[in-house]
């Protein structure tokens, strides 16, 4: 496939299954920009939490694969992730209690193409809750087959 001429942007969704309640522990969580701001989701009737935002898109020159720019997108060209965060409301020692990884790696150029010809969204489902009943933290697998056009 022919690497795109310019930049695309798509809308990416990520759907946090059932996480503990933030509120319920003084905490903030949302989708984390690259100037450390939590933006909080929208939470769906079943208690998951829905966020989504535009990411750039351009050809990796080294790899040929997409490489994911913008306000959202953390990490090295070769492994972009989003950041699902969660800290304290008051700053109490480190500034963040958990965050998870969202890797964008397995997003292909067809996905992203077709995403962006017909104003689709790239969606992926991940789980919210780990183990220990707080909220899951690192990098955390992607549900139902990963992403996928909606």
């Amino acid at each position: 496939m022919a690497a795109p001429v310019t930049e695309l942007q798509v809308r990416v969704r990520v759907v946090c299954i059932k996480p503990p309640d933030p509120a319920a522990h003084g905490a903030e969580f949302g989708l984390q920009d690259r100037d450390q701001q939590v933006h909080p989701g929208q939470v769906l009737n079943d208690g998951s939490i829905l966020f989504e935002c535009r990411l750039p898109v351009r050809h990796n020159a080294q790899t040929g694969n997409p490489n994911f720019l913008g306000a959202y997108a953390h990490g090295s060209p070769a492994q972009r992730f989003l950041y699902l965060s969660w800290r304290p409301k008051k700053p109490r020692g480190a500034p963040w209690t958990r965050r998870m990884k969202i890797h964008l790696s397995s997003i292909t150029w067809e996905q992203i193409e077709e995403a962006w010809q017909t104003g689709s969204i790239l969606e992926v489902a991940v789980p919210g809750t780990a183990q220990d009943g707080g909220l899951k933290g690192g990098s955390v697998e992607l549900l139902g087959g990963g992403w996928s056009l909606r």
